[in-house]
């Protein structure tokens, strides 16, 4: 069992710096590759279809736009995005340019393929209520697309920029200053690493109970005095701080007694943090497909783990009944590759459902063996007796509409 463990537990900090550097690595290919320009301002033109006066009037107008709302706007003019689907590289483009602010995601952009003969408008998710997909439909096949078939493009923009503003003017959003990273959250994050440090010297004796007590206590007016200086609701944070680091403590502390899950806990949020780092730093990060990957590999490393010792242990009792239950599940991957009638992929689907199958078949071997060795056991004992322009959002839920002209 101890070995098992440490295998899972060095197989799962494999796989965090694995996925970490693959999240790195992602970070070079966002920018679609017919951007050859880095995404610092606010409208550009690779197509030289806008003067200078236009792309200076547009680029104020929408600075305006975010210093008032916070929300921002972006115009991009590209001659082609060959075989590319428009709605696919407008979504990458998006994310690529991080349109709106971090949480809020109130960003939109307005992309024209002129030698494809195609519009979109991408609108984030925090203005998808505000700037409607039936709105930006009627903002393209009204405005736009009526100029541009004249070859009037800076006309048809211009129009486009104006409703999306009159749009976000008119939507409910939150203060520009507003942050959704406040105070709150980092003093609950410290009270909880607090509680956790605490807790493991607590679980291997290198702290006294009174200490930690008095440490407790001590950190908790600490950062009641900061709540208060901030203008929070400080009170509360007499009884939420001690809970939260109760919390902590109890979790690491139990951890600790168990070694190698504690060393596997501290790689998950060691990935968690390399992660928001990546955000922050880099690139957006679906945290729900980045912390899935890793331990949706680790539950099947863990199964596979389970599966060879199963099989290891059928080896050690029968040969031939290792034999007998090995044929039985090529006789599944067999059929299963053969039904599924996918060609090599078919193939490659046939190896999970073998592999459940040989834990079943396996399994049911080993069940039936220590069934067999306890009722003669019982025979026998009866006889004797777990930095340019940009926002930080960039969250885009498919929302908006294209066209053509």
């Amino acid at each position: 069992m101890r070995t098992l463990l440490r295998q899972s537990r060095l197989s799962l900090w494999v796989m965090v710096f694995a996925s970490l550097f693959a999240a790195l690595a992602q970070a070079q290919t966002l920018v679609p590759e017919r951007v050859p320009v880095p995404l610092d301002q606010r409208v550009i033109d690779l197509t030289n279809t806008l003067d200078t006066a236009t792309k200076a009037r547009l680029t104020l107008q929408l600075a305006e736009l975010e210093q008032r709302k916070g929300a921002q706007i972006a115009l991009m003019l590209l001659p082609t995005i060959g075989d590319a689907s428009l709605e696919d590289f407008t979504n990458q483009l998006f994310r690529a340019w991080k349109l709106g602010r971090k949480g809020i995601d109130d960003g939109i952009l307005l992309l024209v393929v002129k030698d494809d003969r195609h519009v979109r408008i991408e609108v984030g998710y925090g203005l998808e209520g505000v700037v409607t997909d039936l709105l930006t439909h009627r903002i393209i096949e009204e405005h736009m697309t009526p100029a541009f078939r004249q070859g009037d493009y800076a006309s048809g923009v211009q129009l486009a920029v104006d409703d999306l503003i009159l749009l976000v003017e008119g939507g409910d959003l939150p203060a520009v200053s507003e942050t959704t990273e406040t105070i709150q959250i980092y003093v609950v994050l410290l009270a909880l690493l607090a509680g956790s440090v605490g807790g493991v010297l607590l679980a291997s004796g290198k702290l006294h109970w009174r200490r930690a007590l008095i440490a407790m206590g001590g950190l908790t007016v600490l950062l009641t005095v900061l709540a208060a200086v901030t203008g929070r609701s400080w009170p509360i944070y007499l009884v939420a701080m001690p809970f939260f680091m109760l919390i902590g403590g109890a979790i690491f502390g139990a951890l600790w007694q168990v070694k190698g899950a504690f060393y596997c806990v501290l790689a998950v949020i060691g990935y968690s943090v390399g992660l928001g780092l990546v955000d922050h730093y880099l690139f957006e990060v679906s945290f729900i497909n980045w912390l899935a990957l890793p331990l949706a590999g680790l539950a099947v490393l863990g199964l596979y783990l389970i599966l060879f010792a199963i099989m290891k242990a059928a080896w050690t009792k029968s040969r031939m009944g290792f034999f007998l239950q090995l044929a039985a599940v090529l006789g599944v991957y067999g059929a299963a590759g053969h039904l599924l009638e996918m060609g090599m992929e078919g193939w490659l689907f046939a190896v999970p459902i073998s592999s459940f199958a040989a834990l079943f078949i396996f399994g049911q071997g080993a069940g039936g063996a220590s069934s067999s060795s306890g009722g003669s056991s019982s025979s026998s004992s009866s006889s004797s007796s777990g930095g340019g322009f940009s926002g930080g959002g960039g969250s885009s839920g498919g929302g908006g509409a294209s066209g053509s002209w």
